[in-house]
This record gives structure tokens, sequence and C-alpha cells, in this order.
């Protein structure tokens, strides 16, 4: 009997190795389930100031040149901002809200890694991705693992119930298998 750590969300404790529950075990101990916020709501870039001065000095000759110039990158960011705003109407229209995913450990590492970094240097204002209480280890986080303020969507129920409708589908045909359910005696 051994303990498997398969990530830093994941310890199995009393598994023999090299049995086949230690490869079930290894394989669904590395599934995190993170609840994915969606894209934050995006703000409008400002507008460049234009320049102040009389026409034919040199001061408000540069002024302009610096005007258009910030011109062009304010409708290039007009432009972002009409795709992160489409972006944002469709994901607000699908899911409605927080959605839960599972990923494997690693990928779920590295998608909360990218997350806190493009926090930290400014590029979204809030994090995307939060661990979810389903996570093995992590069943006693508040509100599910979600920020107080925030709910699940409703895409989130209606991927629950497939779900339920996937494990009952599986359940009667396990119970209908010859081999591993009600099985036949003949005399």
């Amino acid at each position: 009997m051994a303990d498997i750590r398969v990530s830093e969300y994941t310890k199995i404790s009393g598994v023999e190795r090299g049995s086949l529950v230690d490869g079930m075990a290894d394989r669904e101990a590395s599934m995190v389930y993170l609840w994915d916020a969606g894209p934050t709501a995006p703000t409008q870039p400002k507008r460049p100031i234009p320049p102040r001065g009389k026409e034919g000095e040199p001061e408000y000759d540069l002024a302009v040149i610096d005007f258009r110039e910030a011109l062009s990158v304010y409708e290039a960011e007009l432009k972002a901002f009409s795709a992160r705003k489409a972006e944002y109407a469709r994901w607000e229209a699908q899911v409605g809200g927080a959605e839960e995913i599972k990923m494997w450990s690693v990928d779920a590492r590295d998608a909360l890694d990218r997350d806190s970094l493009a926090v930290k240097e400014k590029r979204q204002s809030s994090r995307r991705y939060f661990i979810s209480a389903r996570t093995r280890g992590f069943g006693s986080l508040p509100n599910g693992g979600l920020p107080d303020n925030m709910k699940p969507g409703a895409r989130h129920f209606a991927n629950l119930e497939r779900e339920r409708d996937g494990d009952s589908d599986l359940a009667a045909a396990r119970r209908a298998d010859p081999v591993f359910g009600a099985q036949e005696t003949r005399a």
C-alpha cells in the first residue's frame, strides 16, 4: 500500500502499486475541475486629446503628427474593442455565467498560472479560472470555489444534467450486460 501524489491538488492513500486500481486512480486523480468565469467585460479605449495651439507653429505641427499617430493606435484599439465586445456578448448569450470544466492537472496548472500572469501584467482585469470544490481535496471551498459575487451559468446546469443522464445510461447498460450485470443462469 502506498500514497500516490498525482499533482499538487491530488493525493491518493492506501493504493497497492501496480494494480489496476492504481492506474485508474492515477487517471481520475489527475483530473481537476475549474470554474471558467468567462472573459471580462471589455473597456472602451480612450480617445487621444487633439493638439492645442495655432496652425503653422512648430510645436503645434509636431503635436498634430503625434496626434495622428495616437489616432491610428486608437482606431486599432477600437477594432480590438469591437471584437472583444462581440466575444463577451456571445459568451453571455451561450453560457450566461461561470461554467465548470474538467482538465488534466497539468493543463489546469498552466491555465491558472497564465491567468494569474495576465492579471499581474494588466492584460485582463480579473481572474478567469478558479479551482472548483469538485476537485479532490478542495471540497470545503465556499460557494463551490467561485468568488462570492459570482454564480454558475445556465450552461453549467445543462452540463450537469447531461452528466447525470450519461451516468444513468451507463448504469442501465451495466445492469443489462450479461457478464457484469444481471447474469442469466441456465439449468
